[in-house]
């Protein structure tokens, strides 16, 4: 069964064997008391993700022009994804969500295109563009997203 955080997913499979640790209580005391601003993170990337994406892109066309011009659709379905993934993996609290359904996968694809110089550069600028986009402690939710995405790609 999947709940709405991986914690309570692993302990529910265990059932039968162990119960709740204090270390996985606190942890879903703070997944709880975070909660309100997991949603409205959450409600703001999905309502304003073509307006983030669109400035990024802006932003990445004055770097890369060449590369905007000719992949202009890829570059924003793969930041809509980028934005969607990060935005369930932060209402769900689960990085480890974000880097199995997205980012390996993604980061192969965008070495084999030998373009993950520039693709790091375009996550940095979304962050840029999340942040003059949200309000702060929405933007600081999605920034462990955008730092996973940047470094997948540096070091991959």
């Amino acid at each position: 069964m999947l709940t709405m955080n991986r914690t309570l997913d692993e302990k529910i499979n265990d059932v039968d064997h162990i119960h709740l640790t204090d270390t996985d209580l606190v942890n879903l005391e703070h997944f709880a008391n975070s909660f309100s601003v997991r949603v409205k993170t959450y409600n703001l990337l999905r309502d304003r993700s073509d307006e983030i994406t669109i400035q990024a892109l802006k932003l990445l066309a004055q770097q890369y022009p060449e590369l905007v011009q000719k992949q202009l659709q890829r570059c924003k379905y793969d930041m809509s994804n980028m934005i969607r993934y990060a935005s369930i993996s932060i209402l769900r609290d689960d990085e480890l969500f974000f880097r199995e359904t997205l980012m390996d996968w993604l980061a192969n694809i965008i070495n084999s295109y030998q373009i993950a110089k520039e693709c790091s550069t375009a996550y940095h600028l979304l962050q840029t563009a999340v942040e003059t986009t949200l309000p702060n402690e929405c933007a600081a939710m999605m920034k462990p997203y955008t730092d996973m995405a940047v470094s997948s790609l540096l070091h991959a």
